[in-house]
């Protein structure tokens, strides 16, 4: 069994291309329909998003599917990930072919990993994912609140945290079946603007999202 990076991974699970369909869609190119979603709410949302974004040649939803820590471990941030994906797909001509893959129901190990196994092209590829936790939240950038004329591009802020907890606080009320929970605080900042208004939120939230931990293949 050969560990490797996402991308050098990928490709070498690409070949030998053994079918009609599989020709067919190397010859095709990557796919260029619109995207159907974006999602990382299960195990299987999560790898069906990697494969779609192998499949359509977008290396920065490759880098959004990977765990903070597996893109550490990888030496990838939002910078590198674009010259690795050119100089794979440069030498492996037909890499989008990987994203045909089917997605099997994933394995559970408990509340926070999962595992599954996929079949590309003859080759066994071990996919492990871990839920991770962050805090998020969106404001509207207004042109008051930035003394200009027109409104900026929404602001953003939020980060990957190791659990909800010191985040959020779940309170019982007595014995009417119902529960408080208190959130923060939250510290983000705001290039340009002195104060963010309650009423320019438009997002706060805690959440949790299936990401890529681990990628192996094994020899055929």
């Amino acid at each position: 069994m050969t560990r490797l990076a996402p991308l050098s991974l990928v490709a070498a699970a690409l070949l030998p291309l053994g079918s009609c369909c599989s020709l067919s869609r190397f010859f095709c190119g990557p796919d260029r329909t619109p995207w159907v979603s974006v999602e990382f709410d299960s195990p299987a949302k999560a790898v069906k998003t990697l494969l779609e974004a192998i499949r359509r040649d977008e290396p920065e939803v490759v880098y959004l599917c990977l765990s903070t820590d597996y893109r550490r471990r990888l030496g990838l941030d939002a910078a590198t990930v674009q010259l690795a994906w050119q100089r794979i797909r440069e030498a492996n001509p037909g890499l989008h072919v990987v994203g045909y893959a089917e997605v099997p129901a994933p394995k559970l190990h408990g509340p926070e990993h999962a595992s599954m196994s996929l079949d590309v092209e003859g080759r066994q590829v071990d996919i492990h994912l871990v839920r991770q936790s962050y805090w998020e939240l969106r404001y509207q950038r207004t042109a008051a609140m930035m003394g200009q004329e027109s409104d900026g591009p929404p602001g953003e802020g939020g980060e990957p945290i190791g659990s909800f907890a010191g985040f959020a606080r779940i309170e019982t009320m007595g014995d009417a079946e119902r529960s408080r929970i208190s959130i923060g605080p939250l510290t983000f900042y705001h290039d340009g603007i002195t104060a963010v208004p309650l009423d320019a939120l438009d997002h706060v939230a805690l959440t949790r999202r299936w990401k890529v931990a681990d990628l192996q293949v094994r020899a055929p």
